[in-house]
Formats: structure tokens, C-alpha cells, sequence
């Protein structure tokens, strides 16, 4: 009985070890994407939409991020938020931890959430464009490719290319010709258009 109770004791002294640093990381990821909101252009250039996003555990730490698309801005609180928009649902504070510091934290998640470890509420695209800001603030994980000029790419008109010599600009448009149902469609095969415009989608 006293090495069950000693492991038990160890169990508790890892959870809580567990649960203080998770708390300090979404701590620090709350604030920072806060103060990144206000001095950086790039990060505000992200936030086009108003929704509210929450990282949590089942009975352990949890924060929120309300994001403001019309001025741009973000606001956190510790806690869970009464109705998110995108919510990410831990089973402990040491599974949060794992997933969340992994070079491949969205790979991470999407593998807990298939075996039924993790629970993810809402659009799971909003899960890529989270981790995004994410990284701004703290620099975990592979970093995007640098950005470079395609080689040979058309810069200037070249009289002697092969090509017509009109381009037709349409109106703008916002939205496809009812009519034209190829357009529909091909559309509806597009996830990332449609879970960016928050339409419902099937499970893969």
C-alpha cells in the first residue's frame, strides 16, 4: 500500500507540475498575442474575422481569445468562454503540454482527435490559422518556407510572346451566377473555401 500511495503522490505532484507550466504557456500566449496585435502589422493583417477561440482541460487550466476583425484586435481571459467559436479540449494538462509544444502541433491534435483523445469543436480549419499567431509569439515548430520569386517569372510584356493580344477584365463580382452550376459545383469540392466562410462540412 505505501508504493501505491507513493505513486499516487507522484502522479498528483506530476499533474500539477503539468498543469502550473500549461498554465504559464497560455498565459504567455494570451498576453503575447494581445501585445503582438497592437505593434504588429503582419499579425493584425490575420485577424479578419470576430470569433472567439479557447484551449482547455477537462477540469485543469484553461484561456480564451476573443478576436475583434473590425479593429483588429485580440483580448484573452482565463477561463473557458460561454459559447466559442473554435475550442481545443484537452483530456490532461500533460496531453496539452505534449500537443501544443510539438514541431507539429496541428498534426499533433488531428491524430489525438481521430484516436478520441482530444476533442476539437468547431471549424478545424481555424486550428492552422491559430497556430499561425501562435508561432508569432512563441517560435515552436517548423517554420514557414521563406517567401521567393518564382524563376523566369513575367515581369514585363513581351512583344514576341506567343499569346493573345486582349485581356477581357469582368466586373467584380461577389458571388457566382446562380445559373452557372459547373461553377457551384466545382466550388463545393473546395474545403478551405468553404470553412473559411464557416459552411458546414463533412467529416473526411
Amino acid at each position: 500500500m505505501g508504493m501505491v500511495g507513493q505513486a499516487l503522490r507522484k502522479q498528483r505532484a506530476s499533474d500539477a507540475a503539468a498543469a502550473a507550466e500549461l498554465r504559464v504557456l497560455l498565459w504567455w500566449l494570451g498576453h503575447g498575442l494581445v501585445l503582438a496585435a497592437r505593434f504588429s502589422a503582419a499579425l493584425r493583417s490575420q485577424i479578419t474575422r470576430s470569433l472567439t477561440v479557447e484551449i482547455s482541460v477537462e477540469d485543469g487550466p484553461a484561456r480564451h481569445w476573443d478576436f475583434d476583425g473590425q479593429r483588429r484586435l485580440v483580448a484573452t481571459s482565463a477561463g473557458r468562454a460561454e459559447a466559442p467559436d473554435f475550442a481545443v479540449r484537452f483530456g490532461n494538462s500533460g496531453h496539452a503540454l505534449r500537443d501544443l509544444v510539438s514541431h507539429d502541433a496541428v498534426d499533433a491534435i488531428m491524430r489525438d482527435r481521430i484516436e478520441g483523445t482530444v476533442r476539437v469543436e468547431g471549424n478545424h480549419l481555424l486550428l492552422m490559422w491559430f497556430r499561425g499567431l501562435f508561432r508569432k509569439v512563441v517560435p515552436i515548430g517548423a517554420a514557414d518556407p521563406p517567401r521567393r520569386a518564382l524563376p523566369g517569372a513575367y515581369v514585363a510584356h513581351d512583344p514576341a510572346a506567343n499569346g493573345v493580344e486582349k485581356i477581357i477584365i469582368e466586373p467584380v463580382v461577389r458571388q457566382l451566377d446562380p445559373q452557372w452550376t459547373g461553377a457551384w459545383n466545382a466550388r463545393a469540392k473546395l474545403w478551405i473555401v468553404r470553412g473559411t466562410n464557416g459552411e458546414p462540412m463533412r467529416e473526411p
